[in-house]
């Protein structure tokens, strides 16, 4: 009789597990949901009309930059998914709109802001 009671417990503990586990993987925190505002790196080239490796060569400086000792008010946004780029329409624009304000410059030789 105490097995029988034994085994009808845990039986309930794994079914109340399996439907809380469930629950908390549909939660938004727990799905990645990719919206038309995420773009890869070709198409954030086309969005802000530069190449790809443009784009790798911002990256790449602003690491160098932050290695050294510099800092910036705003870093390129970009995040690396399985050695994938993964970009945000508004966060382009935001960097996009931070760099006009305070007129930075890149290129070959390194980055200015006047």
């Amino acid at each position: 009789m105490k097995i029988e009671y034994a085994v009808i417990i845990l039986a309930l503990c794994i079914a109340f597990s399996g439907f809380w586990i469930g629950n908390a993987l549909k939660q938004d925190n727990v799905e990645m949901k990719i919206t038309e505002d995420t773009l890869s790196i070709s198409e954030a080239a086309d969005y802000l009309k530069i190449s790809e490796d443009s784009i790798k060569k911002i990256i790449i400086q602003e690491e160098k930059t932050i290695e050294q000792g510099g800092a910036f008010s705003m870093m390129f946004p970009y995040s690396k998914i399985y050695d994938k780029y993964v970009f945000s329409k508004k966060s382009l624009d935001q960097w996009v709109q931070e760099k006009v304000k305070t007129q930075s410059v890149y290129s070959v030789e390194g980055i200015k802001s006047r």
